[in-house]
């Protein structure tokens, strides 16, 4: 369930249509944003060049990250992709990752891990 208040913080998908395990990750993305409505910000970075890779430190497509604002230990100084209403979205930084998982994952996996109320 969707809390009403919207925190700072964002997932985000890292994903390629070209890599068979990220095809599904779009859709559970968009599935859970309608879920989580404002309580969670959302951010799809799809076909990413290898300068966003390398700063993001992808590994494996998909990656799902759960970043905030402020600085930290991995600091990325804009987020850019395309937002839950399609559109085009440059989130200027820092932000910093606060959890991550490489590969595909279920949707209550994604859920419990980067929805509201997830640590």
């Amino acid at each position: 369930m969707a809390e009403t208040e919207a925190d700072d913080r964002v997932v985000v998908l890292v994903s390629a249509d070209w890599a068979g395990p990220s095809r599904p990750a779009p859709t559970v993305l968009r599935e859970l944003a309608r879920r989580w409505g404002e309580g969670r910000r959302t951010l799809l970075i799809e076909d990413p060049d290898d300068a966003v890779l390398d700063q993001l430190q992808v590994k494996v497509l998909p990656t799902w990250l759960l970043c905030a604002a402020g600085e930290g230990p991995q600091t990325i100084p804009k987020l850019s992709g395309t937002a839950r209403n399609g559109e085009d979205a440059v989130w200027e930084g820092p932000w910093q990752v606060l959890h991550r998982r490489d590969g595909a994952l279920p949707k209550h996996a994604v859920d419990a891990e980067f929805g509201p109320g997830s640590s």
